[in-house]
């Protein structure tokens, strides 16, 4: 609206002083006809102006901000720069202002904040020059103006309104006619409802959905109608009619508004059928593309207005994609194979979609080589390290514990002592016979001197009998001292709390491993236990020494199955062919064992051929 007297939306000449009075009725007509905000202002503004009798300017803006405001209405035409300050401040404030002359002469300004109740949010502000000085005055002329606002909230309110009771017209028509699409389970039924819902809901003669196919619109459904065929000239004229509007892809309708420049030559003929009929197509899209369109039509004397246009569109923007799914799920198996190979082909030979592009080129270098590059196949298993030679040092006999230098886990030479038993009781004993066989030697010795035969013999075999005693006990002591067999490591025995202990023959005290030769036990999946042969060589990398793997070479695979973890497990063993001064009997680890090169397909596919072979098997009669 132009800077002039307050006019409304249309233009109205501006209104003077002189001619208030007599226009005061057709402004007030205005006023409640007013449709818009702005049309209810120009009214308004001369109509408050009269009432307050001593203003001599008014402005009327719209806006919830300070920095917003735009003027709606302006009395008499001109610029208003100080009325749009004061207003600026009121809206700041939320509260009306009143600004005095600072010299106590000329024209006092007052502006009111415009809401739609008390304490509600801001959407204008009216301000006013008044040619009053006396503050009583000025509250009264704030009270009447607040009275007169009054009028411009109800105009925003009943806009609102309208606006309100609009949008809900257009979205019950768009859940009328989606319940009607959803109700049906075949694509073909959901279109010749949805069809004869809009030709129904809009007041229409006939209505058809199409689906863009190949370039051409087919029509899918005609409103009211079960069976037609695709070779009518009526048929036709309504694929024509989609053709034209998604070609465009806008909206077309026939007759065209002043101003359009849509082609509408298929809507013409279309139009001749019902002799100057009306013609309205609106595309619809699904996802990124134009998948179809609706084509209604009315006769003559009932024209699509703005409101009905605005309607149909909100209503087949809706619909639309709900039932190009349908068409989507309707489809035959193989359509639908055939459709997502196109598709793909042309994401694939066509512009954009790069990261598409080079995923299939990966998958494809990818395929090429599982199918052309070999490298080592190797069973993997879990292995532990065991001593080549384990050495169990028991007790020969019964006593009890005297000494214990060394215990599980400590290296030793061999010779040095590991542990001993008690010998007070041995010592004795061989002391014992020591006596005996002094004492059988002194009777010897005379039976000699007395020369007596008999005597002497039995003397001989006492004293045989005392030094094979002391050879006995001799032979016993030397066994209760316990030494390293050869350098190793104690792998188990831990007798260092059991010092004055009982022990008991044939007790386990220590197990001795030598630290440069073990062997590795590997337990082996049945599932590539024929693969392995003895000779074979390898690699076992322990957990404790992660960094270092060492060489193994297979010496024996155990026939024997064992279960774990509920698996069927085989005992092979393998020898350590490198010096291992760090691996230490016991330690854990994992075992690859080579078997031979292979195709990398071959190697990763082998577990699904082996379950596909068992599976085939097991089913086959």
């Amino acid at each position: 609206m132009s800077n002039g007297v307050a006019a409304d939306k249309g233009g109205d000449a501006a209104v003077s002083d002189e001619r208030l009075p007599v226009l005061e009725s057709a402004l007030w007509q205005r006023l409640q006809a007013a449709a818009t905000l702005e049309a209810a202002a120009a009214a308004w503004l001369p109509l408050q102006t009269q009432s307050l009798r001593h203003a001599q300017s008014g402005i009327v803006l719209a806006g919830d901000a300070p920095a917003a405001l735009t003027p709606l209405a302006v009395w008499p035409a001109g610029p208003r720069d100080d009325l749009v300050a004061a207003a600026r401040l009121a809206v700041a404030e939320k509260h009306p202002i009143v600004q005095e002359p600072k010299s106590g002469e000329g024209a006092a300004l007052i502006a009111v904040p415009l809401a739609e109740d008390e304490g509600g949010d801001v959407f204008g502000c009216v301000a006013f020059r008044l040619a009053l000085r006396d503050r009583d005055s000025l509250r009264a002329a704030i009270r009447q103006v607040q009275w007169g606002c009054a009028w411009l909230a109800a105009k925003r309110g009943l806009a609102a309104g309208r606006d309100d009771r609009r949008q809900l017209a257009r979205t019950r028509a768009t859940l009328d006619l989606l319940a009607g699409a959803l109700e049906q389970e075949r694509f073909k039924a959901a279109c010749m409802a949805v069809a004869t819902d809009l030709a129904i809901a809009f007041h229409c003669t006939r209505a058809a959905v199409g689906f863009s196919q190949a370039g051409q619109t087919r029509v899918a459904a005609i409103s009211h109608t079960a069976q037609f065929e695709r070779a009518m000239n009526l048929v036709r004229k309504l694929g024509a009619c989609m053709d034209e509007a998604l070609d465009q892809r806008s909206l077309v309708l026939f007759p065209a508004p002043p101003g359009d420049g849509a082609v509408t030559r298929a809507h013409a003929d279309l139009a001749r059928l019902r002799h100057d009929g009306r013609v309205l197509t609106v595309p619809f899209m699904a996802g990124d593309h134009f998948a179809g369109a609706f084509t209604l039509e009315r006769t003559g004397e009932a024209p699509f207005d703005e409101e009905t246009i605005a309607l149909v569109a909100a209503a087949v923007a809706a619909i639309g994609p709900v039932l190009d799914e349908k068409r989507q799920n309707d489809r035959w198996l193989g359509a639908k194979a055939w459709e997502a190979g196109a598709g793909l082909v042309r994401r694939v030979v066509g512009p954009h979609h790069a990261a598409l592009k080079l995923s299939l080129a990966a998958a494809i270098l990818a395929g090429l080589a599982l199918a052309t590059v070999t490298a080592d196949y190797r069973v993997t298993a879990d292995a532990r390290v065991e001593g080549l030679v384990r050495r169990a040092v028991v007790a020969p006999y019964d006593g009890y514990l005297k000494v214990a230098e060394h215990r599980a886990g400590d290296t030793v030479r061999k010779g040095d002592l590991l542990a001993a038993l008690e010998d007070r009781d041995l010592v004795l004993e061989r002391l014992r016979w020591v006596t005996e066989r002094q004492q059988r030697r002194f009777e010897y010795d005379k039976a000699l001197a007395t020369r007596q035969p008999a005597t002497i013999n039995v003397v001989r075999s006492q004293i045989e009998q005392a030094e094979a005693q002391i050879t006995l006990v001799d032979e016993q002591l030397s066994r209760l001292k316990f030494f390293a067999p050869f350098d190793g490591l104690i792998v188990s025995g831990d007798l260092s709390q059991a010092i004055g202990g009982a022990i008991g023959r044939g007790q386990v005290l220590f197990e001795v491993a030598p630290l440069d030769d073990y062997r590795v036990v590997i337990m082996v999946d049945e599932r590539f236990i024929a693969d392995l042969r003895e000779g074979q060589t390898g690699q076992m990398l322990a957990s404790a020494l992660p960094d270092t793997p060492y060489p193994i070479v297979v010496q024996t695979i155990t026939p024997v199955a064992e279960v774990r973890n509920g698996r069927n497990m085989f005992r092979v063993e393998g020898r350590v062919t490198a010096t291992a001064t760090r691996l230490r009997p016991g330690m854990e680890g994992i075992a690859k064992v080579e078997i031979d090169r292979r195709l990398l397909a071959s190697t990763w596919a082998r577990p699904i051929l082996d379950w596909l072979r068992l599976a085939v098997w097991h089913w086959l009669p």
